[in-house]
């Protein structure tokens, strides 16, 4: 996952989102008028999604139970924090790009969620979004294979996951779709996991 510091940058982000938020336009342009297609394109969309942030977060980097088990709980600790008194400032931007590769991953996952579900709502993506985070870091620690288990981790996927949901969001309103009055009732009204899931299954 570290080689990717010497990929990201403001051209490579701007390109990416640029990308990103073209995608979730033409995926609402297409809902207008073959719904159905659509949505199975962006469940396919959504596990080849899940595929690549599975490979680069879970991927061990040496053997499994050789690693040093460290748990970063305080947030922020890399960036500001105490331990970042103690870093070159090479180090703080190696984990700063880092983190934003870490939102980055899940701007793409949340959109094809987004564009897969039947009702798209915001609240339950982003849920769905901070439980993968979590078991994400959890499988890291129980394989204890050289990734360090990290709260910055798992809000910067949430924060992507959040940046994703609005962006699509906002291609919806823009193309015409999800904004109607039943829409936004049933998302008020199903229980946030429940409807997670179903977008899911489709």
């Amino acid at each position: 996952m570290w080689r990717i510091v010497f990929y990201v940058n403001t051209w490579t982000v701007s390109l990416f989102l640029v990308v990103v938020a073209g995608a979730a336009v033409g995926l609402g342009v297409w809902r207008r008028t073959a719904p159905d297609r659509q949505r199975r394109v962006a469940r396919a969309l959504w596990w080849a999604c899940l595929v690549v942030v599975l490979v680069a977060t879970v991927a061990p980097d040496r053997p499994l139970g050789s690693g040093i088990p460290y748990v970063a709980m305080t947030p922020g600790e890399g960036l500001w924090g105490t331990a970042a008194d103690y870093m070159y400032p090479s180090e703080r931007h190696m984990i700063l790009v880092l983190q934003i590769a870490n939102a980055a991953m899940f701007v793409p996952l949340a959109v094809a969620a987004y564009a897969a579900a039947r009702r798209p709502a915001v609240f339950p993506i982003l849920v769905g979004c901070a439980a993968l985070s979590v078991v994400i870091e959890a499988v890291q620690l129980a394989m204890n294979a050289g990734r360090v288990v990290d709260v910055d981790d798992v809000i910067f996927n949430t924060t992507g996951g959040l940046f994703g949901c609005l962006l699509a969001s906002a291609a919806w309103r823009a193309t015409g779709r999800g904004t109607g009055p039943d829409v936004r009732r049933h998302a008020a009204r199903e229980h946030p996991l429940r409807s997670w899931l179903a977008q899911l299954r489709g």
